[in-house]
């Protein structure tokens, strides 16, 4: 069943009434009409299963639920990944990615050595990252929207981060030798939230790493191998999920 999220203000008791865009994938794309039945998702937690309404031509698609229930495949930990700001390709695949693998929100930083170094986002860009996580949530039967936070320097992240969350951790690949694995940090942990901190291409400098650590992170080890900075940011995820028991 083809899924999609769509404001909360277009659900009305039963009624569905279909935005301009998602009318004509269903439409022109897709080609469902009359009687065909689509998944929607208003960001709730909720899957709501419609069935389709014929519309006038022109006129906005409309549907009628026939069924609601809770989306199972939600992560019970919400993981925000903080990743170094890098080229618009590498970000596109941490959103697409993570997306799918359970990341809660995602949120972009500046740091000493980041490829990008303003943290301004254009509008087109913007929607088009934003289009991106939808249709990853779509795909991946995710019941929520992670958030796209807009970008900030790395110590500004550091600090909202100490302040949110009880658990945070950064991944170094110099950490290998003198830092905790990623199962001992875990271990006897219950939370319902933490963050993770992947750096950019060049890494995390010494010096970030000691600012982390001052604001409490703990710094671990993804393993032996020097892993590029846009499979970090998605086996980081993907591994904390796995030992808290979120894959299953």
């Amino acid at each position: 069943m083809h899924r999609f999220f769509i404001p909360p203000n277009y659900l009305n008791g039963l009624q569905v009434t279909f935005p301009g865009d998602v009318s004509y994938q269903i439409t022109h794309v897709l080609r469902l009409g009359n009687g065909d039945q689509v998944g929607v998702l208003d960001n709730s937690g909720l899957l709501y299963h419609v069935r389709l309404q014929g519309g006038a031509p022109g006129s906005s698609l409309t549907g009628e639920i026939i069924e609601k229930k809770a989306v199972s495949s939600e992560p019970d930990v919400h993981l925000t990944l903080y990743f170094g700001l890098t080229s618009r390709e590498k970000v596109e695949w941490i959103l697409q990615k993570g997306t799918e693998i359970g990341v809660s929100a995602f949120c972009p930083f500046i740091s000493a050595r980041t490829l990008v170094q303003s943290p301004e986002l254009t509008p087109k860009r913007q929607a088009r990252w934003v289009r991106i996580i939808r249709e990853a949530a779509e795909q991946s039967g995710r019941g929520r929207l992670p958030a796209l936070n807009p970008a900030t320097s790395l110590l500004e992240a550091l600090s909202e981060a100490a302040r949110s969350f009880r658990l945070n951790l950064m991944a170094w690949e110099e950490s290998a030798n003198n830092s905790a694995s990623l199962e001992s940090a875990l271990k006897g942990q219950s939370v319902d939230a933490l963050s993770l901190f992947v750096g950019p291409e060049g890494g995390f400098s010494e010096e970030e790493v000691n600012q982390a650590v001052a604001a409490g992170f703990q710094v671990v080890s993804l393993g032996a191998r020097i892993l590029r900075m846009e499979t970090a940011a998605i086996i980081f995820p993907a591994l904390v999920l796995y030992q808290l028991g979120q894959l299953s």
